[in-house]
């Protein structure tokens, strides 16, 4: 046993490790700002520690675990999770998340974050220390007895001993009135002002303040890219610029015509004449409108009666009707004689009939005539209708910053029928298709992640990429195969300079105003002086420097603002 006594001991330690988590509706700016403020006050955290050495391995290394919620749509984009990379490695922190968010699982190990399954297997595999929660550890009170407090002290020969406090004095309570005069409540209300105006006094010429502005200049930049979206691919490929395209298919059936083009002599105009209806009986005979007559000779063709025919009761009593050919063209005009039978045989008992002069009307003329060549012509422009209309209603689904090639459109036909066939007389020709029609649909948020990846490569040491001012533009189509859409993209952005204010406060205490000034612009690009309030007032003429301790300063970096050449 050593010589000297052991006592138990609250040792301050700070606290480099961290676990931190983030709220699903966090974006990559409140991230940042959580990180610096924990690594920032983090400083004035206590823990206990047993007497012993202290666990050094643990108390200066910095980490961080972040707890990632699975609906936090911030790291579920590479562009953020290369910026909190970034930002943690500007910090000298040394990160890992628990997440089981697949997306960002695969985003972190691809910037190089190691991941955990829960905050226990992080603390299991030692990654961070099993002491480091959310909340500090409440510190145990000391063993009382009575009135004093009892302290536990080894001594040399392994005995225990144990020293009491000294019993709290007892003090009597002298009674008197009660009533208190007024001056003394005068002279005790001056005293009480007196010391609290003193109290102010010392306070604000202690602890001056400053605020101090900086406007930073940032710098733009630009690139030029030639992108390709192809559906067969499964993530975006930052060496070949490709990135996954999706195929989208609409079903559709149209109907159409067009003109025809070919011509030929063909019937024209139904020939017409009268006929004489001649009673073979004694009785009246009536024919309805629209029998039918037949001819004895020449072409095949029937005539229809244009009235309804009565023929007086008498035999060989006759009655004129007018009649029309049933078919166009010359078939129609028969000579004498040739109309001379009924096509109901019994009308044949009852009457004759006979056409005592010849008919005319019937001709040839030139006509438009369906040809074979006239299918092969609709089906052209039915495929053109359906890519046209099919195009508009995909184009009507798309989401947002999606856009769709009209050169990827393709008119797959599944069934055709046709109003009219070859040889037909007809000035159209008309027709439906029914029709599936496909189209890569190119999403611009993967092509805006390849720009933003060659705008990163752009940003100088000392600066990082404003996510605000960025802009994306799609240029025109340069080629479309087998589904691969090739097409230019143009993205521009400023990058604004790196300034952490904890560290401008920590580099210009206790600097003249105009050392601060100095250092701040040689340091930094700025766009004007750095401005420099000291609070009070008095203190820019008196002290005309800025406070000792880097809390007391206040930075103030405004929004960058870029200058004209």
């Amino acid at each position: 046993m050593s010589n000297y006594q052991k006592f138990t001991l609250l040792t301050p330690l700070i606290i480099m490790e961290h676990i931190l988590e983030i709220d699903p509706m966090d974006d990559i700016v409140s991230m940042r700002n959580r990180i610096e403020f924990a690594f920032t006050y983090s400083t004035s955290a206590t823990m206990p520690l047993a007497t012993g050495e202290l666990d050094k391995k643990n108390s200066n290394r910095r980490r961080l675990l972040l707890v990632v919620p699975r609906n936090n749509k911030a790291l579920q984009n590479l562009v953020n999770m290369k910026l909190l990379a970034r930002i943690v490695h500007t910090k000298s922190v040394e990160m890992a998340m628990v997440t089981d968010q697949p997306t960002v699982q695969d985003y972190a190990r691809e910037v190089g974050i190691k991941i955990f399954g829960s905050v226990q297997s992080a603390k299991r595999g030692g990654w961070i220390s099993s002491a480091i929660s959310t909340s500090a550890e409440p510190i145990q009170p000391v063993e009382t007895v009575g009135n004093g407090h009892l302290l536990t002290v080894q001594v040399p020969d392994g005995t225990e001993s144990t020293a009491k406090r000294v019993q709290n004095k007892k003090y009597k309570v002298v009674s008197g009135s009660g009533r208190v005069g007024i001056f003394q409540q005068v002279g005790t209300f001056i005293l009480i002002t007196a010391l609290a105006v003193a109290v102010v006094m010392g306070i604000m010429m202690l602890l001056p303040r400053a605020t101090v502005t900086l406007i930073p200049v940032a710098q733009q930049v630009e690139t030029n890219l030639v992108v390709k979206g192809d559906p067969s691919v499964k993530s975006v490929d930052f060496k070949t610029l490709t990135f996954p395209a999706r195929i989208a298919q609409i079903d559709l059936s149209l109907p159409g015509q067009i003109n025809t083009l070919e011509a030929e002599f063909a019937p024209s105009g139904l020939a017409r004449g009268n006929v004489t209806f001649i009673n073979r009986t004694e009785t009246v005979q009536t024919f309805p409108f629209s029998t039918t007559l037949l001819a004895s000779s020449g072409e095949q063709v029937d005539f229809l009666t244009l009235i309804t025919a009565t023929i007086p009761s008498r035999i060989d009593a006759t009655t004129v009707v007018p009649v029309i050919a049933n078919k166009p063209g010359p078939i129609g005009n028969v000579s004498v004689g040739q109309i001379n039978r009924f096509a109901d045989s019994s009308y044949n008992v009852v009457a004759r009939v006979i056409n005592e002069a010849g008919f005319g009307g019937g001709a040839l003329e030139m006509k438009k005539v369906v040809v074979q060549s006239d299918k092969e012509r609709l089906q052209i422009h039915l495929q053109q209708k359906l890519k046209e209309e099919g195009l508009k209603q995909l184009q009507e689904a798309l989401a947002e910053q999606e856009f769709i090639s009209p050169d990827t459109i393709q008119v797959i036909p599944l069934a055709i029928t046709y109003k009219e066939f070859a040889g037909d007389i007809s000035d159209t020709f008309s027709g439906e298709m029914q029709a599936a029609v496909r189209g890569t649909v190119v999403g611009g948020y993967n092509a805006n992640r390849l720009a933003m990846a060659a705008l990163e490569v752009q940003v100088p040491p000392g600066f990082k990429l404003d996510t605000k001012g960025l802009h994306f533009g799609a240029g025109d189509v340069l080629e479309t195969k087998n589904g691969v859409v090739s097409f230019r993209i143009v993205a521009q952005g400023l990058v604004v300079p790196l300034i952490d204010p904890h560290q401008v406060a920590a580099d210009i205490a206790w600097l003249s105003i105009g050392e601060a000034q100095a250092m701040l612009s040689e340091q930094y690009r700025l766009a004007t002086v750095p401005g420099v309030e000291l609070q009070p007032t008095w203190l820019t003429d008196w002290l005309g420097r800025l406070p000792f301790a880097p809390i007391q300063i206040n930075v103030i970096i405004k929004e960058s603002v870029t200058l004209e050449n």
